[in-house]
């Protein structure tokens, strides 16, 4: 097992069983309704257009990806309402900490490596909203990776396990599509809801109130300031 941050996989460059360049890590992704954690497939930019490398092709996975299989054999891209794409979905947007009971910003997500018989098997364990997934982002391509594994080494870790984390999704039809069954928030005390929502902006409290139960809702509403409740 060994950690790998998604800043490093973006852009990272791909080279299939020859040895051959390929293309460039664009996206990462995850299918929920399939599983909640595990990759389901790299979106690789490449000069014939985004194609789909498969998780279960993958040989190792960093700065730079190597896969088991020819890239001939790889599906053109067609967009998913299905798929939570982790750059797109995740990087720099809101999220709510239901353990900590409290709004964070996603800096960086932490990836566990693990090599299974002949490839590799990636998932998410954690967000991370602290200032080492910040500095890893501004500092890449600039600074040495020797470097700056000395520097984040000196710099506490603030994470948050994927287990806690209830994604924002503030498009109706994409959140229902999307299926995400964080039920996390629907746990929390209403008084504890009512604080999350009164840091969000009006259209994230709107994808609050649609996510969780109408009984849970109710109780929620009662406890907010009563601005925020028109």
């Amino acid at each position: 097992m060994s950690l790998v941050a998604l800043s490093e996989l973006l852009g990272a460059t791909v080279r299939d069983a020859s040895g051959t360049v390929r293309g460039r890590v664009r996206e990462v992704a995850i299918a929920p309704g399939e599983h909640p954690t595990r990759i389901a497939f790299l979106l690789v930019h490449t000069p014939d257009g985004e194609r789909v490398l498969p998780a279960a092709s993958l040989k190792s996975a960093g700065p730079t990806v190597r896969t088991i299989d020819d890239s001939a054999r790889w599906d053109r891209f067609s967009p998913s309402d299905g798929v939570l794409l982790l750059k797109r979905d995740l990087l720099d947007q809101q999220i709510i900490d239901v353990h900590g009971r409290k709004v964070v910003r996603v800096n960086d997500v932490e990836l566990d490596s693990t090599p299974v018989n002949s490839h590799l098997d990636l998932s998410v364990i954690a967000v991370d909203v602290g200032a080492r997934g910040a500095i890893r982002r501004l500092t890449k391509g600039v600074v040495p990776s020797f470097t700056m594994r000395a520097l984040l080494e000196r710099i506490p870790p603030r994470v948050i396990p994927w287990q806690y984390v209830d994604l924002l999704e503030t498009d109706p039809s994409r959140r229902v599509k999307l299926k995400i069954v964080y039920e996390g928030l629907s746990k929390l005390h209403p008084a504890d809801i009512a604080d999350i929502v009164e840091d969000l902006p009006p259209a994230e409290r709107e994808a609050v109130f649609e996510t969780i139960d109408e009984e849970v809702a109710a109780e929620a509403l009662e406890e907010l300031d009563p601005k925020v409740q028109v």
